[in-house]
Order: structure tokens, then C-alpha cells, then sequence
């Protein structure tokens, strides 16, 4: 079974080690875990604020799931108290039933409230507003579950393979194996030039040349040597 190395080069002295070690792939950094956006929690209780229009008067109401309560002359009952987990933003939801017995000319209201979301459905008195503020008590039906599970990413490209048996990288520049062309001549250490043409000068005398046909005149003493 062919595995796979990365190689870390160690300069040692004038000398370079390659050592093989095994390459493992990067692991990435796993996302929080959230519940998705539509998971809601029930819950026993509904905190809902009352305001009467005539004297500017706000009652907190605390009303569990499926019971009632009567602020003055509005009767509020609660079907339903709905919140989102602590993973998601924060919201409210209850299923109520609200009626005026002062007026009796008005049908009751039937229907959700949102506490971040009011102007989705009111209560159209002219002397009651309502609002949902949130939920409260112990988880009811619906459940949230548990939170899934976030598995962390593995990050690709994040390893340089190398074959068991390949050769090792080359040699870094300046070190012992190589080391950098200078761009300019050193005064101390200089650099020859390379003759013009591809034959290497020779430091013999050159041959005299050779008439056609005529003997060469006889060598003449130096009178400097006598």
C-alpha cells in the first residue's frame, strides 16, 4: 500500500536531512450548532401586557396554557405559547381568544400574536390593545429536540504529498547543496571572463607562415648574446 510523506528539510551543519513524516490532512474549525430557523418550543405559561386606551393603564398578565383571565371587562384566554430556542433570535408566539363583554357588537379576536412581529395581528378595540411580551414556565409540546450535530470541515489542499521513494525537494538557495549567482563581480573573489570564441588560447609562439616555393632565410645571431 503506497502512503504518503511530507518532507521537512533540516539543515544540519554544511549538510541537509531530508525527514519523511506522515502527512495529515487539516481539520477546520466546526460551526456552532443552531436549531433550524422554523423550530419553535412550547411552553405552560403567557406573559401578554394589556393596555386600556381610556385611562393609559398597563396590566402584565401571566395566563397559563388553556386557562383564562379578565382584565376589567376583556376576558383572554390562551390556546398556545410558542418561543424560539436560545440558538435563534428571540421571539414569541400565542394563540389567543380575546373578548370584549362591554361591547358585544364586536367578534372576539381568534388568532396568533407575535411579540417581535405585533402589527401582524391585533386586536381591533377602541379600548383594549394586547401584546404578547413572551413565554413562560416549563417546555411543553413542541419540543425543540436536541441540537444536531455539527461535524467539523476537513480542509483540502491543506498537505503537500509526497510519494514513499520520490526524491526530495531541491535545495533551498545559500544553502550548502547551492547557493546564489551574485549579480556583480566581488573585488575579492572575481569572476573570469570567458573568451569571445569557443577555442581556448594557447600560449605557445604562433608558427612563422610559408611562402610557396622559397626557402626561408637562415637564422641570425643576437648580437646581444656574443
Amino acid at each position: 500500500m503506497m502512503k504518503r510523506y511530507v518532507g521537512v528539510a533540516l539543515l544540519c551543519g554544511a549538510a541537509e536531512v531530508f525527514l519523511p513524516i506522515a502527512a495529515q490532512a487539516a481539520v477546520g474549525v466546526a460551526p456552532p450548532a443552531m436549531y433550524p430557523a422554523a423550530t419553535w418550543q412550547g411552553q405552560s405559561q403567557a406573559v401578554l401586557r394589556v393596555l386600556d386606551r381610556l385611562d393609559g393603564h398597563l396590566e402584565l398578565l401571566t395566563v397559563p396554557v388553556g386557562g383564562s383571565a379578565t382584565y376589567r371587562s376583556l376576558s383572554v384566554g390562551v390556546e398556545a405559547c410558542v418561543t424560539r430556542p436560545q440558538t435563534l433570535a428571540t421571539d414569541a408566539g400565542a394563540l389567543l381568544h380575546l373578548k370584549d363583554t362591554s361591547d358585544p357588537q364586536r367578534p372576539p379576536f381568534d388568532g396568533w400574536m407575535l411579540a417581535q412581529e405585533p402589527s401582524v395581528a391585533t386586536y381591533g378595540s377602541p379600548l383594549y390593545d394586547v401584546r404578547v411580551v413572551s413565554c413562560a414556565g416549563v417546555s411543553t409540546a413542541p419540543q425543540a429536540g436536541p441540537l444536531p450535530v455539527v461535524k467539523a470541515p476537513v480542509l483540502a489542499g491543506a498537505e503537500v504529498p509526497v510519494e514513499e521513494g520520490g526524491d526530495a525537494p531541491a535545495s533551498p538557495p545559500g544553502s550548502a547543496s547551492g547557493g546564489p549567482v551574485p549579480l556583480a563581480p566581488d573585488s575579492h573573489n572575481p569572476i573570469p571572463l570567458a573568451p569571445s570564441s569557443g577555442a581556448a588560447p594557447s600560449l605557445a609562439p604562433a608558427a612563422p607562415a610559408q611562402s610557396s616555393g622559397q626557402p626561408l632565410p637562415p637564422p641570425q645571431a643576437d648580437p646581444g648574446l656574443e
